[in-house]
């Protein structure tokens, strides 16, 4: 162990959500200041989906995948199959991924820092999904053998920096952003400012960059790493760029879409940012639109360095189409049952370099927070 991080081989996953369906206050747990069990905003529970959330097509395929009873509604039923689901394929599988980043997801902020009620249809502002930093601690707590804080501060809060250190005081190995959805923007001073305290912190920030297909586009204006990679050159700059992941390499949710964040990204990662702390996760890449994506990756060694392995846990791998990426090892493959060690062996197989595996052991503080 050197300054918080592994220095060993352990292999991490850094992109996994939890989230139930109903809202939910969890009693008898530790709460961070900034999450009351009452919030001014009247929300007061931990986690939830909104209901046109849970009537979007991507939610139903992962029911059905998940096996999870389709006829049940948003509820403790249907929260307890979800959970069960998150122990089978993360907390008791068995697999080369010892360790899970679980993410909070906090909630959409308008530009004045206010949230909104959960949205009940299209085309109304608010959060999809809400999973308090309370409750993944909570989590972590309970499991510290299996599972790593990952926390999620909209830098449009009150106090915002302040809620980062408490944060990574309370065992936070990164902080998860989603700004397309979440309504963050790289270039507000607010933003910069918790870039800068996470650059402080050593606290790497993984951002979604790119298009996302499971929770709703609100500010198309952000699915560019550009706005990004701004952000972070000014910071560099000054000294205080934080360790910042890119989930999904920016890529499109199908082969013909806009790939031009993409290409950006990886211009930076084997250019301007080469020597920089600046990584990709390869999660959801085993989705369809995506797997073009993850063959071409798997093929640049060059790149390897700067890539970290994620599953983005619950989104599933398309099992049917893996089967060409590896040929004949996909029997082996088939054969694991979790999702997540599922595509770790999938790309271990593709060759993709021991490093992807290993580089997250090396970036993330505070994992062995909960275990000390």
């Amino acid at each position: 162990m050197v300054n918080g991080r592994y220095s060993g081989t352990v292999i991490i996953d850094v992109h996994c959500h939890y989230t139930l369906s109903a809202k939910r206050v969890c009693p008898n747990i530790e709460r961070f200041s900034f999450e009351p069990a009452q919030e001014a905003a009247g929300a007061g529970y931990d986690t939830c989906i909104a209901p046109r959330a849970a009537r979007r097509w991507a939610w139903s395929v992962v029911r059905r995948m998940l096996r999870v009873d389709s006829r049940l509604p948003i509820g403790e039923a249907l929260d307890g199959e979800l959970h069960a689901a998150a122990e089978r394929h993360l907390l008791n599988s068995t697999g080369p991924i010892e360790r899970f980043v679980l993410l909070a997801f906090d909630w959409y902020h308008d530009d004045s820092g206010r949230q909104p009620p959960l949205p009940q249809r299209e085309g109304i502002e608010g959060s999809d999904i809400y999973t308090s930093n309370s409750l993944i601690r909570d989590l972590c707590r309970r499991h510290p053998q299996r599972y790593l804080f990952g926390a999620s501060v909209h830098p449009y809060r009150e106090h915002a920096v302040q809620c980062i250190d408490e944060v990574f005081s309370a065992g936070a190995c990164l902080l998860k952003w989603l700004p397309l959805h979440q309504n963050i923007n790289a270039a507000d001073p607010r933003s910069r400012a918790v870039l800068r305290r996470c650059g402080e912190l050593g606290l790497p920030v993984l951002a979604h960059y790119g298009e996302e297909f499971t929770l709703a586009t609100q500010r198309r204006e952000y699915i560019h790493v550009r706005q990004f990679l701004d952000a972070l050159r000014d910071l560099r700059r000054d000294g205080h760029m934080p360790p910042a992941i890119v989930a999904h390499v920016s890529t499109p949710v199908m082969p013909w879409g806009d790939h031009s964040s993409t290409r950006m990204l990886i211009d930076a990662l084997t250019g301007e940012f080469a020597q920089a702390p600046l990584y990709a996760d390869i999660s959801a890449l085993t989705t369809l639109g995506k797997i073009p994506y993850l063959k071409s990756l798997a093929r640049r060694q060059d790149l390897h360095h700067k890539l970290l392995f994620g599953s983005d846990w619950p989104v599933p791998p398309l099992s049917p189409m893996l089967r060409l990426l590896v040929g004949r090892d996909y029997s082996a493959v088939r054969g694991e049952p979790s999702w997540p060690q599922r595509v770790a062996l999938l790309c271990q197989r593709m060759g993709f370099n021991e490093i992807v595996f290993q580089r997250a052991a090396e970036i993330l503080p505070n994992v062995h927070f909960f275990s000390r």
